[in-house]
C-alpha cells in the first residue's frame, strides 16, 4: 500500500513540472507569426463642417488654392435638337394631274440634276389641254391672217373702217383664248410642244431622291406628291434654347454639332435666326443652326448635340476653373479654404460656362479661396 502511493506522489509531481513547463515556455516565447500593428492612414476626417488633413496629405495630392475671379467669360451653351431639311433645298414633285405612270427614270437614293426626268404619266386630261392649244393657235393665226387683211382693204377704201375694227377685235379675242389654252397646259404640268398626253415629271433642283411614291403602271391622282427631292449639302439644326440663355447667343455665333447616337467628329455650323417668342409652357425660343458641310452625315429627322459658342460676354460674374467643382449628393460642389490645412464643402449654383472656367451665381464670395487640384482625392476619402 505505501509503495502504491509513493509510486502515484512521484507521477503527480511529474506531470506538475510538465505543466509548469509548456505555460513557461508558452509565456516566454514570443509568437512566430504575431501581426504588427497598423500604421493609422493618413488621411482626410471630417471636423464639424471643416474637412481637415496633414501637411504631407496636401503635398502627396498636390492641393492647390485659387482666388474666385470676377471678370467676363463668353458662355459655352449646350442644348439638343433635331436636324431638318433647308427648305430652300428641298422640293416635292407632284403630279398635278389624274394619270397612269408609264415609265420610271429615278428612285430613292438617285443622284440627280435641276431638269432631269423622274417619270412619265400618261393623262387624257392633258392630252385635251394640248389639243385645245392647238386649236386655239390655229384660231389665233387665221384670225391674226385676218385683222391684217382687214387694215389694208380699210387703207385702200376697198371695205369700211367698222369690218378692219371687227377683224381687230376677232384677233385680239383668239390671242387671249390660245394664251388661256397654254397656260391651262402649264398648270397641268405640260408643254404645248411636248409629246401628246404625256406628263414629263422632272426635278427643279440638284440633289438626291429621298422619297418616291410611285409606281409603273399606278394610277394616281391630281393631289399626288410623286417624288422628294431634297440637296443635303445644307441642312438646318432646330434647337430649342431655354429663355435665361438666349440673351447670349447673337446670329453668326460658331456651332459644334455632332450626331447624339455615334461618335463622329463635331461638324460646324453657324446661328441663323434666334426666335423672337418663348414658349409659354417649356419656356424655350427655338434657334436655327445652318451646317453647310458636303461630308457631313446629318440626315434630317436625326438627334444632335450642339455647342453654341456665345460671342456675347457675361461680364462682372464670379467664376472659377470647371476642374474645381465636383458633386457631392448630386449637387455641384467646391472646396473653400478654412485655413492652411482645412477646408469647407459648400454647394453652390452654376452659371455660364465657356469651357475653361463656369460662373457661380450663387455659394461663394470674391474674397475666398478654391481648392482648384487634388479635389478628388478630397472627394474620395470623404464622401465614399
Amino acid at each position: 500500500m505505501n509503495k502504491l502511493v509513493q509510486r502515484l506522489t512521484v507521477i503527480a509531481f511529474g506531470i506538475g513540472l510538465t505543466s509548469a513547463a509548456v505555460i513557461y515556455f508558452t509565456h516566454s516565447e514570443p509568437k512566430a507569426n504575431a501581426e504588427p500593428k497598423a500604421e493609422k492612414r493618413d488621411v482626410p476626417y471630417m471636423d464639424g463642417k471643416w474637412i481637415r488633413y496633414s501637411a504631407a496629405f496636401a503635398k502627396r495630392q498636390q492641393i492647390e488654392f485659387a482666388a474666385a475671379a470676377e471678370g467676363s467669360l463668353k458662355p459655352m451653351i449646350n442644348v439638343t435638337g433635331t436636324v431638318t431639311f433647308d427648305p430652300e433645298r428641298v422640293a416635292a414633285v407632284g403630279s398635278r394631274i389624274a394619270g397612269r405612270v408609264s415609265r420610271l427614270y429615278k428612285i430613292e437614293g438617285d443622284s440627280v440634276k435641276a431638269g432631269d426626268l423622274l417619270a412619265e404619266i400618261e393623262s387624257a386630261d392633258l392630252g385635251q389641254a394640248q389639243a385645245s392649244v392647238l386649236a386655239s393657235r390655229a384660231h389665233a393665226e387665221a384670225a391674226t391672217i385676218n385683222e391684217k387683211r382687214e387694215a389694208e382693204l380699210a387703207e385702200a377704201k376697198i371695205s369700211a373702217y367698222r369690218d378692219a375694227e371687227l377683224a381687230k377685235a376677232q384677233a385680239v379675242s383668239a390671242r387671249a383664248e390660245l394664251a388661256a389654252a397654254e397656260q391651262r397646259v402649264r398648270a397641268l404640268g405640260g408643254t404645248s410642244d411636248g409629246p401628246t398626253g404625256i406628263l414629263r415629271l422632272t426635278t427643279p433642283i440638284a440633289g438626291r431622291v429621298i422619297e418616291r411614291n410611285v409606281t409603273r403602271g399606278q394610277s394616281v391622282e391630281a393631289t399626288l406628291t410623286a417624288f422628294r427631292v431634297a440637296d443635303l449639302d445644307r441642312v438646318w439644326v432646330e434647337l430649342a434654347v431655354f429663355e435665361g440663355q438666349l440673351s447670349a447667343i447673337r446670329n453668326g455665333d460658331a456651332v459644334d454639332v455632332v450626331a447624339t447616337t455615334a461618335g463622329d467628329q463635331p461638324v460646324h455650323g453657324i446661328v441663323a435666326y434666334v426666335g423672337d417668342v418663348i414658349d409659354l409652357e417649356t419656356r424655350t425660343a427655338p434657334v436655327r443652326i445652318v451646317v453647310e458641310h458636303p461630308e457631313s452625315r446629318l440626315r434630317p429627322g436625326q438627334s444632335v448635340s450642339a455647342v453654341i459658342h456665345t460671342s456675347a460676354p457675361v461680364s462682372g460674374a464670379i467664376s472659377i476653373p470647371l476642374a474645381a467643382v465636383t458633386s457631392v449628393d448630386g449637387k455641384p460642389t467646391v472646396f473653400v479654404a478654412h485655413d492652411d490645412l482645412s477646408v469647407e464643402p459648400r454647394a453652390i449654383v452654376l452659371g455660364a460656362e465657356d469651357g475653361d472656367r463656369v460662373e457661380v451665381a450663387r455659394g461663394i464670395e470674391r474674397s475666398d479661396r478654391i481648392a482648384i487640384s487634388g479635389v478628388f482625392a478630397l472627394k474620395s476619402e470623404i464622401f465614399r
